[in-house]
């Protein structure tokens, strides 16, 4: 027996727990009115599974609940799921509780906390189940990427919701979302057991093996060109050490073994001679060091010799003028005595408006310009030899400057001669290298059978495993799955007097439907007519499924859920109460339907659980037994105590 369901619980915002228990291994029937909370059972069960959407119906039952919970059964062992209430929008966040060997449902939400993600639930789920490492490539050609079957996709074949469980079009659970049916049809052959357990392994061993002899297969390619286009190889090699200098121009080898000698002595290490210059100074980060110095000095001798240079030019201007001043005052010899009339004209005795200065003003003045021009001639000399000593100077640094520029350019030149030699090395090497390769792979070639014994093992490992992989193959294994299917699926549909029963039925893998092939041609669902029909089928499809995985004992949930079978005769918002079988059509379609399942449960022995969630009740004993709750009379998922807020 694999994974069932012990309980359904849910606790309110103060920690009250309301809990729905089910029987292991049989069929469990919640019935009651409508708008009690009982399709809202399997949309709790889906989302504590992992899924990242909470789908259960905005109302009372998400104002009044803070934590949803489940409590599997896995061969004994209890595993507890909880998920905190996303509020509106129901998108599901990561706030998930997850424990294991988990006897009872704890009584308050006190201890839960998150521990686990949506996507580490799933793989937990996915271990508990016993799904091994797995994948599954499509067809070559198609767009999809290889997927590998987990819990996310198991779930699928154990959920029908009210909104599927009559669905013409649709025939899995979720199946109208985007990417979900090429999910269910890369998987289920996994799940059907078409896939042997170890066909992951074999697959990576195949993908692994195929890397390999391709690998082993260039390379003996390459070695056995090196022997058979030996002459050209060897030729454009014996060219290439000629071009960089590690064979002489003038030798032509005279035979193969002979070239193959020369090429042999290139390859050769040897001790590379670069050029060296031990000259420190010449060092040409120093150079520019230096020359950045010189031009520094000079730059400052030149602003110097500048300053001085215009000093002497304001001296000789000054000494002109005052000369010329001195000649004009020189005018006072014509003076005979100093004490004349300064309101007359020397000259005319004429009375003048500005009366002249004195003579002995005249005279001051005249010996004061003679002072300056005697101070101008003393320092005239100095500034002139200090001139001097600053064009030397300058001329010397100028000098030791263009030395400097020279080493620089020298040294530059060294430089590059240096790197041309650096690169003809290096060149070298690499022609070497080239010649050193060719010569081993020549004689691995000569000496050594090994790459083309590992070249054939590795092509019968491949063979091997394509022969375990053959596509062919696993097509016929899916067949055969399929027709069994077909089979128990044709059973149960007649057990049901299902239209089209009495034809062979089968699963169409490709399309996710039912077919009936009939006389006239193959008959998708989508072609049947009748909400009976729809539901039958849907019922008929998952048990012959069911059948199957417990058969061979196939990690997928020993749970089928349905909800609201019977809404193809008795609308889902309507209570219709107790039925009598014997009472009409309707009656009795209903009845054959929970028989079906109530005998299919029987029949394997508790190796399967089935869930229903339906308005109506039936008065056989069988029915009354397999009733584990009854929500009428004011009975529902959320006591009405939570409802009032009036606690215990």
């Amino acid at each position: 027996m694999t994974l069932q369901l012990r309980a359904i619980a849910i606790y309110s915002p103060d920690g009250e727990r309301r809990d729905i228990r089910f029987e292991l291994g049989r069929l469990n029937i919640v019935t009651g009115a409508s708008k009690t909370g009982k399709s809202a059972l399997l949309d709790i069960v889906d989302f504590c599974w992992g899924r990242d959407e909470c789908t259960i119906a905005e109302g009372e039952i998400r104002r009044s609940v803070s934590w949803f919970a489940v409590l599997f059964d896995h061969q004994g062992e209890g595993v507890f799921v909880a998920r905190k209430n996303p509020g509106p929008g129901g998108r599901g966040d990561d706030h998930i509780y997850f424990e294991r060997n988990v006897d009872e449902l704890p009584d308050t939400t006190d201890q839960f906390h998150q521990n686990v993600t949506s996507a580490g639930l799933r793989s937990h789920l996915s271990q508990i189940l016993g799904i091994e490492e797995n994948i599954y490539v499509p067809e070559p050609g198609a767009t999809r990427v290889p997927l590998s079957a987990t819990a996310s996709q198991a779930i699928f074949f154990s959920l029908q919701a009210q909104d599927e469980i009559a669905n013409r079009r649709l025939l899995f659970h979720r199946q109208g979302e985007q990417h979900i049916p090429s999910a269910i049809k890369d998987t289920l052959p996994y799940f059907l057991g078409a896939m042997e357990e170890d066909y992951y392994l074999k697959q990576r061993r195949y993908d692994e093996a195929r890397a390999r002899l391709r690998k082993l297969e260039r390379d003996w390619t390459d070695l056995r060109s090196l022997t058979t286009s030996a002459t050209t190889a060897t030729q454009s090699l014996l060219q290439d050490a000629k071009r960089v200098g590690l064979v002489e121009p003038d030798v032509f080898p005279d035979g193969p073994e002979a070239l193959r000698t020369v090429l042999a002595d290139a390859a050769a290490p040897r001790e590379l001679q670069y050029a060296r210059n031990d000259d420190a100074a010449a060092d040409l980060t120093d150079l520019e060091d230096r020359r950045r110095l010189l031009r520094g000095q000079l730059i400052e001798i030149r602003e110097e010799h500048a300053q001085f240079a215009k000093l002497e030019r304001d001296a000789s201007e000054f000494e002109i003028e005052a000369r010329e001043q001195e000649a004009r005052l020189a005018s006072i010899g014509l003076l005979a005595t100093a004490d004349g009339d300064s309101d007359a004209c020397p000259l005319c005795d004429s009375r003048l408006a500005v009366a002249v200065p004195s003579v002995t003003q005249i005279r001051d003045s005249l010996r004061g310009v003679g002072l300056q021009l005697k101070s101008v001639r003393r320092d005239t000399p100095r500034v002139q030899a200090h001139i001097a000593q600053l064009e030397k100077r300058r001329t010397e640094l100028e000098d030791l400057l263009k030395g400097v520029q020279r080493d620089i350019t020298s040294r530059i030149a060294d430089n590059e001669r240096l790197r041309i030699e650096q690169d003809q090395f290096t060149e070298q090497a690499r022609v070497a290298g080239r010649i050193g390769y060719y010569l081993e792979n020549v004689q691995a070639v000569r000496d050594d059978n090994g790459i083309k014994l590992a070249v054939a093992r590795a092509r019968a490992e491949v063979a091997e495993l394509e022969k375990a992989l053959d596509p062919e193959a696993l097509n016929e294994r899916i067949a055969t799955a399929l027709s069994l299917v077909g089979r128990d699926l044709t059973g149960y549909a007649q057990a049901l007097q299902l239209e089209h029963g009495n034809n062979p039925l089968r699963l169409d893998r490709k399309n996710l439907t039912v077919v009936a092939d009939t006389d006239e041609g193959a008959l998708a669902l989508s072609q049947i007519g009748s909400g009976e029909n729809w539901v039958g089928y849907h019922v008929a499809a998952h048990l012959a499924l069911h059948r199957l995985f417990r058969a061979r004992k196939r990690p997928v949930p020993a749970l089928l859920m349905l909800d609201q079978p019977s809404q193809a005769h008795y609308p889902p918002d309507r209570d219709v109460g107790m039925l009598d079988a014997s009472e009409d059509e309707d009656q009795a379609a209903v009845a054959r339907l929970y028989f079906e399942l109530h005998n299919y449960c029987s029949a394997l022995a508790g190796a399967m659980q089935i869930i229903v969630t339906d308005h109506v009740e039936l008065l056989e004993p069988w029915f009354r037994e397999d009733t584990v709750e009854r929500w009428r009379d004011g009975i529902k998922l959320v006591p009405l105590s939570w409802l009032r807020g009036d606690g215990g």
